[in-house]
């Protein structure tokens, strides 16, 4: 059996922006032009790199003209550089003069700041506020029905849950007491994160109390083992308490009466829950409209350590009193989303940008924005594909259900149309794809890099036709040469052009062979968003426990780290690495030793024997037969392959 062998993939986040590139680039535009746009400048204040990360946008008449915008603002865009942004409206409201609009901002450094632009004034222009594509879980309950691919629903006795005219209703019993109506998010979501929502209650019995609401997040296996859950009861809800429980802290926490809600039945409002860490340790907040409410903020003690940090899923639900009365109500729900938290949210500033503007002065032009390729829950598990043939619905549904989130497929201008129905059923399966460009053994040349860019293009061009378009570039070059400052020099500027090519639109991510042993990482980070470090080679050399690993990677790991990169770690394992254990125990290990590594993103798997079919490095270091400037393209082709290959399993 061949070994196991683990690569260990380091993934950064990175995209150039400019404030002030053409509005040309917005897209779903409708036709027309845009008149207007406005410079907001991103501030973080949380000393936390933030990646994708919901950002508040708050628009008045003291720093947006309404008139100039279409009546429901359905023509807002924003973007940085060439690239538009994904936003929900939230509210808007142009005869009171007031917005809320959640923008996702790919990438805010620690202490540092963004800029992005928003461009508005295009009659023509329709509506592209997408919830869905903004948070991390978004639902307005527009279905017919409670969606299965999102929320799975329990109730007993007389509880019911019912979806009418847009509106989730967790409804009580009539004539049982004690009963309840819940639902429970599919997706799992990690600490940092806040759960929102806009809701009322109802009542229609003889109890002026109503139901008792519960809203937050529950262990995904057993709502009462993990909960971070604010609890709201009484007539107009003005008893609100938390219910703290971390299993692993052997802790549980019952606060009293914290804060009064005091809204009048059936009417609107909006709730939120937020979860995070801070000093090593679990804390809480509570948020009615917007505005924190200071007297919930609770955090965890060494000693009373009731805040749990696991994985946790969020959780809506609604009860009677144990009393026995009848026909209490409903809790309705308008809209749900999750999305990320820090205890200091980013600072917003808006400026007025000339709209004819195509340039900026150095001094006020924007910090970089890295391209964001973290999966919903932070990390990566991904694969490596040499050949679809085999991997049919079934397949590809097996890979998710053993915890595969990213495929990285090799793809060459020859067979990229071939691949479509793969690509869209392993999107089908919530797995992004990553279109693998790799130089076959037999095939490095002195023309291997302008043949690399003509696969660029066809992966530029399938994107712009296909129905399931690829999420990134994987780049997996076999090593040279002689000149390690001219490979390096030729490296950077093949980066350059991948990202010209592709309109600085895919991340991309990068082999780090486990021979590479340059500290020239930090000069094509800017250029990558994954470092994809491996501890195998094509000469069958690899490393097969967590301890050889670790130790083989800490140099790599060291120098991604000070260039504030990111790293997935992959093992090259056997055709039948969905069954075995060893595999999936060498995963854990390595996920458990970088478990508090900033720069880690997860890991990945190959299988071996296809590996060493596809990237075999000849002996020969000639010069002549090495591919131009695979120094720096190594270390960002390990960037670029793994970028996605460490999502959390």
């Amino acid at each position: 059996m061949i070994q196991k062998i683990v690569l260990y993939t380091l993934f950064t986040l990175l995209s150039v922006s400019v404030l002030t590139q053409s509005c040309a680039a917005l897209s779903s535009s409708g036709g027309g032009e845009w008149a207007h746009s406005e410079g907001i400048t991103i501030s973080e204040r949380s000393g936390q790199d933030l990646v994708n990360y919901q950002v508040l946008v708050v628009l008045n008449n003291s720093n947006f003209n309404f008139s100039a915008a279409k009546a429901a603002g359905e023509d807002i865009r924003f973007s940085s550089g060439d690239t538009q942004l994904k936003h929900w409206t939230e509210e808007w409201n142009s005869r009171d003069a007031t917005a809320r609009i959640w923008v996702k901002v790919p990438y805010i450094a620690a202490g540092g700041s963004a800029g992005i632009k928003m461009s508005y004034g295009n009659p023509s222009a329709s509506d592209v506020s997408s919830g869905l594509s903004t948070f991390e879980l978004f639902d307005d309950f527009n279905g017919p029905n409670v969606d299965f691919g999102k929320w799975d629903q329990y109730y007993t006795g007389g509880g019911e849950t019912d979806i009418t005219g847009g509106m989730l209703k967790l409804i009580v019993p009539k004539f049982h007491p004690e009963d309840v109506s819940q639902v429970k998010s599919d997706d799992k979501f990690p600490v940092n994160s806040m759960l929102v929502t806009r809701r009322k209650k109802v009542t229609t019995g003889e109890d002026s109390r109503g139901p008792v609401i519960e809203q937050g997040f529950v262990d995904p296996n057993n709502e009462d083992r993990n909960q971070v859950i604010v609890r709201t009861e009484l007539e107009n809800e003005t008893y609100v308490a938390w219910v703290l429980e971390n299993e692993r802290g052997n802790a549980r926490y019952f606060s009293k009466d914290l804060a009064s809600l005091d809204v009048p039945e059936n009417t609107w409002y909006t709730t939120g829950v937020a979860w995070y860490v801070e000093d090593e340790l679990g804390r809480v907040a509570f948020f009615r409209d917007g505005v924190r409410v200071s007297s919930m903020d609770l955090a965890s003690t060494e000693e009373k350590n009731y805040v749990p940090l696991e994985d946790m899923k969020a959780y809506l639900f609604a009860s009677t009193y144990s009393d026995v009365s009848k026909n209490m109500g409903y809790a309705a729900f308008d809209y749900v989303y999750v999305r990320k938290f820090v205890s200091e949210e980013p600072a917003v500033v808006m400026a007025a940008v000339a709209a004819s503007s195509d340039e900026q002065d150095s001094e006020s032009a924007p910090v970089p924005v890295k391209i964001n390729i973290t999966l919903p829950d932070g990390k990566i598990n991904a694969i490596r594909i040499f050949d679809t043939a085999e991997y049919n619905d079934s397949a590809i549904a097996d890979l998710k259900a053993s915890g595969i989130n990213l495929v990285m497929l090799r793809v060459g201008p020859e067979n990229i149309w071939s691949l479509e129905r793969f690509v869209k059923s392993a999107h089908d399966n919530d797995m992004q794809v990553y279109a693998m460009i790799i130089s076959d053994r037999e095939d490095i040349t002195e023309d291997s890099s302008a043949s690399f860019m003509g696969t660029i293009s066809a992966v530029v061009d399938y994107n712009d036709k296909s129905l399931a378009g690829f999420d990134g570039i994987s780049i997996a070059l076999n090593p040279c040469s002689e000149d390690a400052e001219e490979a390096c020099e030729d490296n950077l500027m093949l980066l350059k052009e991948i990202r010209e090519t592709t309109g600085n639109t895919l991340p991309v991510a990068v082999d780090i062979p486990s021979s590479y042993d340059r500290s020239a990482i930090g000069d094509v980070s800017d250029y990558v968003e994954l470092f994809v470090i491996l501890t195998y080679d094509a000469r069958g050399e690899s490393l097969d426990s967590t301890d050889e690993i670790v130790d083989s990677v800490a140099a790599k790991m060291g120098e991604v780290r000070a260039a504030g990169g990111d790293a997935l770690i992959s093992v090259a394992v056997d055709d039948d690495f969905i069954t075995d254990e060893n595999v999936y125990e060498l995963l854990q290990g390595l996920q458990d030793y970088y478990a508090q590594d900033s720069a880690f993103m997860g890991t990945g798997i190959v299988v071996y024997d296809d590996y060493i079919n596809y990237t075999e490095v000849p002996d020969t270091t000639d010069k002549s037969s090495s591919v131009p400037g695979f120094g720096i393209v190594l270390s960002i082709t390990a960037l670029l392959a793994l970028v996605f290959l460490t999502g959390k399993r």
